[in-house]
């Protein structure tokens, strides 16, 4: 899944609008945040009223929009309202992300099935009678877990399957780009669990852990080089400064 990326917290939403309002917003929209093909707009309808728009900005189409009356709206109302915009705009992301991504699957389910035409009613059989001593056994039965960590995430595997299954130009760029971003996504999360788990399984065979902890100093100085230098004279054993407890 794409993660939100902000330009603008929400409390500082109806801040930005009175600040702008007369330069920026007479000649454009702001986007207050982004997640995947959705953007939230930061609209000046009037000197009075302010404006909320998600976009789906591929498509070039709004999506939903709303509008606020300044005189009667506040920080926590309009903070309140793009809350629920950036939480709809990744609904939609998400939902874009699992239909194509589920259709990519159901390709990669012809296209095993097509080389194993003859086990189809072996397996469905298996399928129907199915049980958990079963099921763990049986390594020939392809699930949607073994697409997402196998076929899947070999991004040349599933560039040649979308070519292979579709003819439009278009929509084929789009699943193309599609795949691109989801996969180097999933295996940039992936890797990362792999060096949480790599960096867990080492630090246990060392034995205790170490930690890094932070102490605010207090340096007086006429600027930051002067209390570099001072920091660095602490260090090095000068008692003059004083660090807070």
């Amino acid at each position: 899944m794409s993660r939100t990326f902000r330009y603008i917290q929400n409390d500082d939403v109806l801040k930005s609008f009175n600040e702008f309002k007369d330069t920026i917003l007479v000649e454009r929209p702001v986007v207050i945040a982004r997640h995947g093909d959705y953007s939230l707009f930061l609209i000046r309808i009037s000197d009075g009223e302010l404006g909320l728009k998600i976009e789906n900005t591929v498509k070039k189409a709004e999506v939903q929009s709303r509008k606020y009356e300044i005189a009667n709206s506040n920080d926590a109302l309009i903070s309140r309202g793009v809350r629920h915009a950036v939480q709809k705009m990744a609904e939609l992301s998400d939902e874009d992300v699992n239909r194509k991504r589920l259709q990519i699957w159901k390709w990669y389910v012809m296209d095993w099935q097509k080389a194993n035409m003859d086990k189809t009613e072996e397996i469905m059989n298996q399928e129907l009678s199915w049980d958990e001593e079963t099921s763990n056994k049986n390594g020939e039965i392809l699930d949607m877990e073994s697409f997402l960590h196998g076929a899947y995430l070999n991004l040349g595997n599933t560039i040649s399957l979308i070519d292979k299954y579709l003819t439009d130009e278009k929509y084929k760029e789009i699943f193309k780009t599609f795949a691109i971003n989801d996969i180097m996504e999933m295996t940039s999360e992936d890797t990362r669990d792999k060096s949480i788990a790599e960096a867990e399984r080492l630090s246990q065979m060392e034995g205790g852990k170490k930690h890094t902890y932070q102490f605010l100093v207090s340096v007086e100085a006429t600027d930051k080089e002067h209390a570099r230098q001072a920091l660095l004279n602490y260090l090095a054993g000068d008692d003059r400064i004083k660090v807070q407890r």
